[in-house]
């Protein structure tokens, strides 16, 4: 089930707890972490493709793949100052998307984790796919250390 607002609020939780260690990890660069958690799924885009009547899924099926990420964060990237620090926010993104994904049990297997090296699919089969508990609980625990964030803020 890792939806869109799974891979995103995780993001933000990882960001939040790293923030309180390392000085990086400003609400700006936690953005592009978010942003960079979405990455894989510029597959997606065969969707608005698909009602076109355009068949594209095999040409963007490697994007859901970790090297496709790879090259989608590194362009992605390029439109930026500071290129490798916003590569760097993007692959930590990225990275939380693939382990979200790793621990779905996938009805038509897994994730291609080696392509184009291997097409061994990976899944752990912990999460099935309908399910929303986890999108749940990173919702109330983004919520919580956001009011924790704000409230600390403000007795300052």
């Amino acid at each position: 089930m890792p939806d869109w607002l799974a891979h995103v609020l995780f993001a933000y939780v990882l960001c939040s707890v790293l923030g309180m260690k390392f000085n990086q990890f400003t609400k700006a660069n936690t953005a592009l972490v978010m942003a960079g958690a979405l990455i894989p799924d510029l597959v997606k885009l065969e969707l608005g493709f698909d009602l076109l009547g355009i068949a594209v899924g095999d040409l963007l099926e490697p994007l859901h793949t970790p090297i496709g990420s790879l090259v989608s964060a590194g362009l992605i990237a390029l439109l930026f100052s500071e290129v490798f620090v916003v590569f760097s926010l993007f692959f930590l993104g990225f990275a939380t998307h693939f382990a979200l994904d790793l621990l779905l049990g996938h009805v038509s297997g897994g994730m291609l984790l080696l392509f184009p090296v291997s097409w061994q699919e990976y899944q752990l089969g912990w999460i099935h796919a309908d399910n929303s508990w986890v999108a749940l609980i990173l919702l109330c625990l983004a919520t919580l250390i956001y009011v924790l964030q704000n409230r600390k803020r403000s007795v300052r």
